[in-house]
């Protein structure tokens, strides 16, 4: 339902133009001093950007801690974070009218008509504040085992950015607000963009993730391999409908021959083997295999667009034409990029947290 964890677990609360959002985190140890600037560049890449592209929508992401925290320093209890909603307009929705592509109609019926639907309510990417708060945290403890995890817009609609090396991403310094290996395809991209905003319409977008220092063997295989508990926080966040790891469906092209990642020695590596490849994207039999770990996920256009639609009066249960009002970005990818990196950081995370049991 709302939370999710093994060793760490996360709930979240509230809705996108309700008094706050926010969540709770469980399963922290006690004695970790938050990286406070961490938290906040992570969460100024989450915030609506100045560009013409990015939502008018202005929060400034500004959160109280109400338990958990002492000092700085957490103290066993679980940690409650809020963020309260300050530029809210209810009135730019209109709760008897379902929006295309959006939650409102299937929301309506499985709630009985009691769910809030403005901005879409507890479905709003709005609820991903806190998530990326608690990746920071995460992020942190796992840059003092060597992990790390970044990411970069690989697409946006037919626009593409080079891809990460899949034996060897690099962390480049990728500019914060427009993460890309070529920065050269930005003035592309943001062309695209401002076309399609100049038309009240919306595009979609793949980010492309790494995690690099993962040590062989996490994962619980059947149910709770890697794969399968990144999928499902990816998948929690709003937009995304596709995830890909390592050469994804291009495997299903290949042979065996050229898809199987053979063996080498590898004195720099601590196990003393790594693979001349990487198709499997550094997980076998759902467990780490001490390969870089890539995968990819792609952001559907927002539904939220300035032109004449059909939607649903969820009076009535007839079509109607409707056009959706609010503030919305044209492409989630961007903000999105970090989100993706604070879910694979939580999930990496608990996995090294059950290897400590």
């Amino acid at each position: 339902m709302n939370s999710w964890g093994n060793m760490l677990r996360i709930s979240l609360f509230g809705e996108s133009h309700g008094k706050a959002v926010g969540g709770v985190l469980d399963g922290l140890r006690a004695g970790i001093e938050l990286d406070f600037a961490q938290i906040e560049q992570d969460l100024g890449r989450r915030r609506p950007r100045t560009a013409a592209y990015s939502t008018q929508r202005r929060e400034n992401d500004e959160y109280e801690l109400i338990s958990g925290v002492t000092n700085g320093i957490t103290n066993g209890a679980p940690l409650t974070v809020m963020f309260k909603n300050k530029d809210v307009k209810r009135d730019d929705y209109k709760p008897q009218i379902a929006r295309p592509s959006h939650a409102d109609f299937a929301a309506y019926i499985k709630h009985n008509g009691f769910c809030d639907l403005s901005g879409g309510g507890h479905f709003s990417a709005r609820l991903t504040a806190p998530l990326v708060f608690f990746g920071a945290i995460a992020r942190t403890e796992l840059r003092k085992q060597g992990i790390e995890v970044f990411s970069h817009i690989k697409s946006i609609g037919d626009v593409e950015d080079d891809s990460f090396n899949p034996v060897s991403p690099q962390k480049n310094d990728f500019e914060l607000d427009f993460p890309l290996i070529d920065k050269s395809k930005r003035k592309a991209m943001e062309e695209l963009l401002s076309e399609v905003k100049s038309e009240g319409d919306s595009i979609g977008g793949v980010v492309e993730c790494a995690v690099t220092g993962a040590p062989a063997g996490l994962g619980e295989p059947f149910f709770d391999s890697v794969e399968s508990c990144l999928a499902h926080l990816l998948f929690s966040i709003p937009a995304v409908k596709g995830v890909e790891f390592g050469a994804g469906f291009a495997l299903a092209k290949m042979r065996g021959s050229i898809a199987n990642d053979r063996f080498t020695e590898n004195p720099t590596n601590k196990y003393g083997v790594s693979t001349h490849t990487n198709n499997a994207g550094g997980i076998t039999g759902g467990l780490t295999n001490a390969m870089p770990i890539i995968f990819r996920a792609a952001f559907k256009p927002i539904p939220s667009i300035a032109k004449q639609q059909s939607g649903i009066d969820l009076q009535a249960m007839k079509p109607v034409s409707a056009k959706a009002e609010g503030r919305h970005d044209v492409c989630a990818a961007l903000r999105g990029a970090v989100i993706v990196e604070a879910v694979a950081c939580i999930c990496i995370y608990d996995f090294i947290l059950r290897e400590k049991q």
